[in-house]
């Protein structure tokens, strides 16, 4: 595997293991359906503020639908706190390395949401202020719906990046992470499932009995409403299936099982009928449009939870190697530290009344514990020191007096200025001759 092995920290999860992934799975797609509803409520709030423009009805549509939205993403948030801890926990190294990786954009988040909800209460209870500026009013909804859109693309380039540990040697920022294959071909069926599950949602909350009571129109149809609303849950739904295509065309291969793409063909399946449904439902009279809804939400939770229970699976698949050397090296780690720690004791003990060879003590408390005689731990091995600074005793101690960093899968060296120069020359002699 050409990919950097962080070690982990040998801690006991909280949780069994297989428990912990079932909670990650279940609270993952509660909080990625209300994602959803927020993303897609501000989307169809823009879009009837604008046609609100010509028809003042949908003006009054989009007032509406902006006051799901700010309990939508509430929700979301709350909702999110869980999955993103169980993420934390089953995947520490991959998960930290990715987010450190894309640092700057990861930290940006906070703010990033902070604006986008401030926005999001300026648009609802300051609605009547602007309503007479639309440069203005809709501006801060096109401001707030672009957040919206933005800060999930974040989530996804760290999440992909966390399975890939091989690219994170190149990646150089946000820009370089979100352009690695598969992301945006994720983001674009993302963005067509918050569309179709919006639609969907506000099928069923424009035919409650108490909407024309609330939204108070004085031309439109709640009828054409929601014919408006289905149209594009059908237009959705076909989007979902391209773009569900081209994310398994572009999938790295090291995730892909026959189990995994038995999951996706099944989820597919299940939300084919509602295709069918819905084109049914548009088609008929006024008071059939109902007919299916209750089936077509049907087919779109089984999908939901089969592809929840597909996208473990992968991320499962892709890890397995990495997780294993990383088990692997942590384990070497663990075996050199109580080695180290034995044979210092060992060496205090034979030092009573005994001579010490020079430079062995000053190693032993400065370097043992990251450099162990032949495998690679925090640090290189002395084997290999010895290999790249044979005869040049002075090259180990200005490295030493000015450490960096020469590898990628391990951390950098720390500066240590209490040693003197004569002790660094001991222990780079100790180092070479025994």
């Amino acid at each position: 595997m050409n990919a950097p092995i962080p070690r982990d920290i040998p801690l006991p999860l909280p949780a069994p293991e297989g428990l912990l992934e079932v909670l990650l799975i279940v609270s993952f797609l509660v909080h990625i359906v209300f994602v959803h509803l927020m993303v897609g409520g501000s989307l169809f709030s823009l879009i009837c503020q604008i046609r609100g423009l010509k028809t003042p009805d949908y003006e009054k549509l989009a007032y509406r639908i902006m006051q799901t939205v700010t309990v939508n993403k509430s929700l979301a948030v709350v909702m999110g706190v869980a999955p993103l801890l169980i993420i934390n926990t089953l995947y520490a190294p991959q998960f930290y390395a990715s987010s450190a990786l894309i640092g700057d954009m990861w930290m940006a988040v906070i703010p990033l949401v902070t604006v986008a909800f401030l926005l999001a209460y300026v648009h609802k209870f300051w609605w009547n202020h602007f309503i007479n500026i639309p440069e203005l009013h809709i501006g801060i909804a096109a401001l707030e719906t672009a957040l919206f859109l933005f800060i999930p693309l974040i989530f996804m380039t760290n999440v992909n990046l966390m399975l890939f540990p091989e690219y994170w040697p190149q990646v150089k920022g946000f820009i370089s992470a979100m352009l690695l294959p598969n992301v945006l071909q994720r983001y674009l069926h993302f963005i067509s499932a918050a569309v179709l599950f919006s639609s969907l949602f506000f099928i069923w909350w424009t035919g409650r009995k108490a909407f024309l009571q609330e939204a108070q129109f004085s031309k439109l149809r709640v009828i054409d409403v929601r014919r408006f609303f289905y149209a594009f849950a059908f237009g959705a739904t076909i989007l979902q299936i391209l773009t569900g295509l081209v994310v398994f065309a572009t999938l790295p291969a090291q995730g892909m099982s026959w189990g995994f793409t038995l999951l996706l063909m099944l989820g597919g399946a299940t939300a084919l009928p509602a295709i069918w449904w819905m084109w049914q439902n548009l088609t008929r009279p006024d008071h059939l449009l109902d007919d299916n809804f209750k089936k077509i939400m049907g087919c779109f939770v089984g999908a939901i939870i089969i592809m929840g229970i597909a996208r473990h699976d992968y991320r499962e698949n892709t890890l397995a190697d990495h997780k294993t050397a990383i088990a692997e090296k942590t384990a070497n780690y663990m075996a050199a530290v109580k080695e180290a720690g034995e044979a210092a004791q060992l060496a205090a003990k034979a030092l009573e009344g005994k001579a010490t060879i020079p430079g062995e003590s000053e190693f032993n408390q400065n370097c043992a514990a990251c450099h162990h005689a032949t495998l690679p731990t925090v640090g290189p091995s002395v084997q290999e020191i010895k290999a790249i600074y044979v005869g040049d005793p002075a090259g180990i101690a200005a490295w030493t007096k000015s450490p960096g960093k020469k590898r990628a899968d391990s951390m950098s060296m720390p500066g240590f200025p209490h040693i003197s120069d004569d002790e660094l020359a001991a222990i780079s002699q100790y180092l070479l001759n025994h």
